[in-house]
């Protein structure tokens, strides 16, 4: 039998839960400023209840938002508010209609705040549907009308057979074949929204990651935060939206008018966030102390690779293979980013149960909204501290469309 002294427990009887840290010395979070949240890497227990090497035994990672909520009031967590030189970057991953989820929580934040988000940034970078999020985010676009567009468009975007079983036998085999849904449908949606406005009438600096089909290799849509970044700025919105956004096999890759074959940015940066820290220090000369970085998921679900799949081939793996590389890319780059930042980076993602969500499934956009506004309730405090105390200094750009030139 295992002695006791082996396992730290929580001091605090209050009555009300702590936070572990899951890695180095178990902290109760109860006399520790909390800043990384209940998803990023902290378990949720009772209080006296035992650790064992800073994971807390017999209890589950999965909280409440009542619970996580309660502790913030209980324990009035409060962080330092930031310095006003600080440079901050909201950073959105990819995720099809999950990104309902991160539409909600944006759009909850600005209800609760009365702020409109994009002021208060230096910087936003998003892939896929983030993608289009960010875009338009930098646009000036309420983040409630982006939010209306997955709830109101979400079906049209990513139909459902009505007739179950011959429709959905139906719908897997055209799959196989062809892409799964009309990028015109997609296109339609996202001009209804954005206009005919162009990237570069972006009012705060952008970054956003596609693949480009024709060189076979990574792109990154930029506004003209600097002199030479000439290539992009003059494209429509509409076009850098698709682009991001153009998942294989669910879309066809997008060929613009203008020339360019685009494919999904989340096959090399489904979470985007080293790509803004990466634009910040590298390409605008930020020193890292002064970078604080927001990254808000589209939900995730717990991941392990099964015995059956280790010794398996392509249809053992099938989708699960997708599935890997997508998470071991996420994780790399949440982990490279902390470590970077030395911490002064908040991730903001709920877990989920395993299926309860796919990335075009439109039937679950209310539980999606649902969840989203709860992050945003629970965070709210800990973002306006650290990311919504000012707002960012203006962004000018180097180089202006003829349209924004002749109307100013």
């Amino acid at each position: 039998m295992r002695s006791r002294s082996r396992y730290p427990t929580c001091s605090n009887r209050s009555g009300f839960v702590c936070f572990w840290r899951r890695s180095g010395r178990p902290t109760c979070i109860s006399r520790t400023r909390l800043s990384h949240g209940p998803q990023c890497g902290f378990i949720i227990t009772s209080c006296g209840t035992p650790l064992e090497n800073g994971t807390a035994v017999g209890t589950s990672r999965a909280t409440t938002d009542h619970t996580a909520e309660s502790l913030r009031s209980t324990c009035n967590l409060q962080d330092p508010t930031p310095s006003t030189q600080s440079f901050r970057i909201l950073s959105l991953d990819g995720g099809g209609i999950m990104g309902t989820y991160t539409a909600a929580m944006l759009a909850e934040l600005e209800r609760m705040t009365g702020k409109r988000l994009w002021e208060y940034f230096d910087l936003i970078t998003g892939t896929s549907t983030g993608g289009i999020i960010a875009v338009a985010l930098g646009l000036g676009i309420p983040a409630e009308r982006i939010l209306r567009l997955y709830l109101e468009q979400g079906a049209r975007i990513f139909p459902f057979p009505r007739l179950w079983l011959l429709g959905h036998a139906w719908w897997t085999l055209k799959h196989v074949f062809r892409p799964k849904h009309s990028q015109q449908v997609l296109k339609q949606v996202i001009e209804d929204v954005v206009k005919d406005q162009r990237f570069g009438d972006s009012k705060v600096r952008l970054v956003i990651p596609a693949f480009d089909a024709d060189r076979g290799g990574p792109q990154l849509f930029k506004t003209a935060h600097r002199p030479e970044f000439k290539q992009d700025y003059l494209l429509p919105a509409v076009t850098v939206a698709l682009g991001t956004a153009a998942a294989p096999t669910y879309y066809p890759a997008y060929t613009a008018a203008g020339g360019g074959c685009y494919i999904d940015g989340g096959v090399w940066a489904n979470c985007p966030a080293m790509i803004g820290l990466l634009e910040a220090t590298c390409v605008l000369k930020q020193p890292i102390e002064r970078v604080e970085l927001l990254s808000i998921g589209t939900t995730t679900e717990p991941f392990h690779v099964s015995t059956r799949r280790r010794r398996g081939g392509i249809l053992r793996w099938g989708k699960g293979a997708v599935r890997l590389f997508m998470q071991g890319q996420v994780e790399g780059a949440i982990g490279q980013a902390r470590l970077m930042t030395n911490h002064r980076m908040l991730r903001v993602n709920n877990v989920t149960v395993p299926g309860r969500f796919t990335i075009d499934d439109a039937t679950v956009v209310a539980e999606l909204k649902s969840l989203g506004e709860q992050a945003a309730r629970i965070y709210e405090r800990e973002i306006s501290q650290r990311f919504l105390f000012a707002p960012a200094p203006r962004f000018t750009p180097d180089l202006v469309p003829p349209a924004r030139s002749a109307q100013t």
